[in-house]
């Protein structure tokens, strides 16, 4: 079930629980049959949902409501945190959409230039005397290069792209190797560590202020994180917490690639700490990070446009410049 299904569900399920009306009736008048049928055989509204394929996250917040009978703020909160992940998600597709369209563009061109451009100029250059240009000598065997190669290539990097998938879905050690690798990719890493950061803090954030204690956060955050990086950084402020550091020393503590680098940061949960409202201080941190990350990526698309435009520019000047050279010594020539 897509994210944005369940923020609609949710939303229409907390308006008619609010309103009054009894979970059964509530579900009975969205004409949810399936959670119907559930919610009469005994079981619980988070169970159904689980069932439905719904966020872990937002289960796990309704498990709490559940145990405490604050359903509808439980809902109140899955909708908002499914509201923010949906809006981070289009942030960063926003970022990295451009560029990728634009570079997979550009590569269908010079594949199709390759492939039957240039094999049109050869045959026109065929009938020249004269020695061609080394520039255009290049691109002609680099057009024979593609033409005899390309096919097999093509097949060698779909199989290698499989056997990756294959072993990156069975082998956590991989998917800890890829997760720090594109953490540390320039630009790129930066935005993917605000998203993270972002995601666990207001994770955190939600489940304390539901009451939840600070390591079954942790817990829950670490399960639910489907990263790495995430999921080691919670297991090694885990481990400190449970030593009887405080969440901040244990922020400080953690080693290798922590989200939280930032003194002010760290700063902003000890005094969180101290005053007992660390829950509005870890969504103050998100909502500072969120500012950064809009931040990062208008200045990404401020930047990387005219770079990509350069970039095909002088990548069709080159070719241009290599398929006329010979017919402008010619006319030298003549």
């Amino acid at each position: 079930m897509k994210e944005t299904a369940q923020l609609h569900l949710i939303r229409q399920l907390h308006s008619l629980l609010k309103s009054g009306l009894s979970l059964l009736d509530a579900i009975q008048m969205m004409g949810l049959t399936h959670i119907q049928k559930s919610l009469a055989n005994g079981n619980s509204l988070s169970y159904s949902l689980t069932k439905m394929g719904f966020h872990p996250f937002c289960i796990s917040l309704l498990q709490t409501g559940e145990a405490t009978g604050n359903l509808v703020d439980s809902l109140s909160q899955a909708a908002t945190y499914l509201d923010k992940q949906i809006k981070l998600q289009k942030k960063i597709k926003k970022a990295l959409s451009y560029p990728c369209i634009v570079l997979g563009v550009s590569a269908l061109v010079l594949i199709a230039m390759f492939q039957w451009v240039i094999p049109s100029f050869e045959s026109m250059f065929a009938n020249f005397q004269a020695e061609l240009p080394w520039p255009t000598r290049f691109l002609i065997n680099s057009s024979h290069w593609v033409q005899s190669y390309f096919f097999y290539w093509a097949i060698a990097f779909l199989c290698l792209t499989v056997l990756f998938h294959i072993i990156w879905r069975k082998n956590s050690q991989t998917q800890q190797v890829v997760d720090l690798l594109l953490l540390k990719l320039p630009i790129f890493g930066q935005i993917r560590k605000s998203s993270l950061l972002i995601q666990w803090s207001r994770n955190i954030s939600l489940l304390t202020s539901r009451g939840v204690p600070i390591l079954e956060a942790l817990k829950q955050t670490a399960l639910h994180s489907n990263d790495w990086i995430s999921f080691n950084f919670c297991a090694q402020i885990n481990i400190s917490l449970a030593q009887g550091w405080s969440l901040s020393e244990s922020i400080g503590q953690a080693s290798g690639q922590s989200l939280l680098t930032h003194k002010e940061q760290i700063q902003l949960i000890k005094v969180g700490e101290v005053s007992g409202d660390l829950p509005q201080m870890l969504a103050n941190i998100a909502n500072q990070e969120e500012d950064h990350l809009d931040h990062m990526i208008d200045q990404l698309a401020q930047s990387i446009e005219p770079c990509l435009m350069l970039i095909m520019g002088l990548i069709i000047g080159c070719l241009v410049v290599s398929l006329y050279l010979p017919i402008f010594e010619m006319g030298q020539i003549l």
